[in-house]
C-alpha cells in the first residue's frame, strides 16, 4: 500500500498547475536537503588525508550537481505550473528557457518531443562549481 493510499482511500483530483506547484515545492525541499548535505560533507573535507582530497572533491561536485539539478527541475515545474494552458498543452520551450543547466534542458526537450535537442554555443547554462 502506498503512503497516499494508507492516508486516504479516496482519490484526490488536482489541476495540472496545482500538481506542478506541489512537485516544485517538493523538489525545493529535496534541493535544500541536498545543499545541507553538501555543506556537511564540505565541512568534513579537512578530515580527509591530503592525498585523497581531490577524489573527495569530485564526489562533492557530484552532490553539488545534484543540488543544481533539483533546483532546475523545481524551476521547470514552477514555470510549467504557472503557464496558462492552451488547449490543454503547456509551452515547454518557454519553461526550458529559464533552466540554468543546458544539459538538463536538452534531455527534457528530447524526451518530451522525441527529437534530439541541439546544443547552442551561446550561454550553455554551465554548472556552478565551488
Amino acid at each position: 500500500m502506498t503512503a497516499m493510499a494508507a492516508v486516504n482511500e479516496e482519490r484526490s483530483w488536482v489541476s495540472p498547475a496545482q500538481a506542478l506547484a506541489v512537485l516544485a515545492g517538493e523538489l525545493g525541499h529535496a534541493g535544500e536537503a541536498c545543499q545541507r548535505l553538501d555543506g556537511a560533507l564540505g565541512g568534513l573535507l579537512h578530515l580527509v588525508a591530503p592525498e585523497e582530497r581531490m577524489k573527495v572533491m569530485q564526489e562533492l561536485h557530484a552532490v553539488d550537481l545534484l543540488s543544481q539539478h533539483l533546483a532546475a527541475l523545481g524551476a521547470l515545474a514552477h514555470h510549467l505550473g504557472a503557464q496558462p494552458q492552451a488547449d490543454g498543452a503547456l509551452d515547454l520551450s518557454a519553461a526550458l528557457r529559464g533552466l540554468t543547466l543546458g544539459e538538463v534542458a536538452r534531455r527534457i526537450q528530447t524526451a518530451a518531443t522525441g527529437h534530439p535537442a541541439t546544443a547552442h554555443d551561446e550561454d550553455e547554462g554551465d554548472l556552478d562549481l565551488f
